[in-house]
């Protein structure tokens, strides 16, 4: 009891004068910008309020609205369909001319996510049977379905790019836009099937990796010092339509189909199709939020954007903030320029974060919401957080974090786990360890509750 009227106090102070101590102390707190805001949902009272207004990188806790816009602007089935055609007759099983893949900008293709899902290259093999075919006079043609050519964002850092958590999205996305590399000290150089490296790694104290790709380019060089004799990492593909295009041939070579290789002009002649689906808008999204996945979020933000011709960051994002301007979100202050939250330029202030959350809340779609959120002490990327304390797995939480900044939003749950509390809190500009942090965010959390 004590502890809440001690913290009751603490916030009436605040209330009246403006002012009070930071609420979370670590080292340098002094120095780092905090932003918090709690609220009550079935009264809207303000339980805890600092720096509300003021705009923070928000890092992966942007893809709370990520997730809220697709929930909210998409309907719940599959948001991606890969069409499959063929051009030309068919005669005695040799199909006189192409096939065709339409990339729809899927980020599941081939992920290792949806390993239970029949894999696509299989499920055009099974189609191809079904209609006879035992050849193709023709080649595979892959199109990027209007998306654009570049898939990175322009505002993301180029030191993150190389890495897999900094993949582009691409009409044709294949195996998560990743690959697994170990190199070893003392290799000058190597050629994977994916990339050209330069291998510059030295012996060092500690492990400290720096990776450089351009957009686009094959070199990729990977710098700094090792601890250990080799580094075993996963990068981004340059080209994830090449990939998909040599495993098509290579399933279709191990199920009988041949393939000629070079395009045949058919288009004349009958088209036939069929569509692969992704899986549905939910199965996506958890993902994204418990992987913290940044290629299925900047796909997500995509899929809302109804017109092929609109398939640009720009765009999404537009379309995006139109809709929660038109929710009475007040977005004057903020600014967004991705779904994933890669950007460090993103902006967005607690109390508007913290009004999507509510929103959300009280939507019809509360659960389907909430659901995303893995239990903070238990879960995903905030299974730290108030892990062995009385709040363990009370908290449906996601975390965002980058150099320097470690956020948190979502929801306290009550003991029927039906949210009851919009949560919000941010760190900017910290220059101690993000464990340090977790646990003062841990400790207050546990004197407001």
């Amino acid at each position: 009891m004590m502890k809440q009227i001690v913290f009751f106090i603490f916030t009436l102070i605040y209330a009246v004068y403006g002012w009070c101590a930071e609420p979370l102390t670590f080292k340098g707190s002094s120095a780092t910008s905090i932003g918090i805001y709690i609220s009550e949902l079935a009264t809207g009272r303000v339980v805890a309020r600092h720096n509300d207004a003021k705009s923070f990188v928000p890092a992966s806790v942007m893809k709370c609205v990520t997730a809220a816009s697709a929930q909210t602007m998409l309907d719940s089935g599959s948001p991606f369909t890969t069409r499959v055609e063929i051009r030309g007759h068919v005669n005695d099983g040799v199909l006189d001319g192409n096939l065709y893949v339409v990339g729809a900008g899927d980020p599941t293709l081939g992920s290792r996510h949806f390993m239970e899902r029949d894999s696509f290259t299989f499920a055009v093999v099974e189609w191809l049977e079904e209609l006879g075919v035992d050849s193709i006079a023709g080649d595979i043609i892959i199109d990027n379905g209007g998306y654009p050519a570049i898939g990175v964002s322009p505002y993301w850092l180029l030191e993150d790019t190389a890495w897999e958590y900094g993949a582009g999205l691409y009409g044709i996305n294949y195996m998560d836009n990743s690959f697994s590399m170990t190199l070893r000290l003392g290799e000058a150089g190597a050629t994977d099937e994916m990339v050209e490296v330069v291998n510059m790694l030295k012996r060092g104290q500690k492990s400290d990796v720096v990776a450089m790709r351009g957009e686009g380019s094959s070199l990729l060089t990977v710098s700094g010092t090792l601890s250990t004799s080799s580094y075993t990492s996963r990068y981004s593909m340059p080209a994830p339509e090449i990939v998909l295009y040599d495993d098509m041939l290579q399933e279709f070579r191990l199920n009988g189909i041949k393939v000629g290789g070079e395009y045949i002009d058919s288009e004349s002649g009958p088209v036939r199709s069929f569509g692969y689906d992704s899986p549905p808008r939910d199965e996506i999204l958890k993902v994204m939020m418990f992987k913290s996945n940044n290629l299925f979020a900047e796909g997500m933000l995509r899929a809302i954007v109804k017109s092929s011709d609109d398939k640009t960051y720009g765009n999404a994002v537009a379309v995006e903030k139109d809709f929660w301007s038109g929710k009475g979100m007040d977005l004057s202050t903020s600014r967004w320029l991705d779904g994933s939250g890669l950007a460090p330029v993103n902006r967005i202030s607690p109390r508007v974060l913290a009004s999507i959350l509510e929103y959300m809340a009280k939507s019809g779609g509360s659960k389907e919401y909430v659901g995303l959120f893995p239990r903070a002490g238990r879960e995903g990327t905030v299974k730290s957080l108030l892990a062995k304390t009385r709040l363990e797995g009370t908290f449906a939480m996601k975390s965002g974090s980058m150099n320097g900044v470690l956020c948190y939003a979502g929801f306290k749950l009550n003991a029927k786990g039906v949210p009851s509390h919009v949560v919000v809190i941010m760190v900017n500009g910290a220059s101690c360890r993000s464990a340090e942090i977790r646990a003062s965010i841990g400790r207050y959390l546990l004197s407001v509750f």
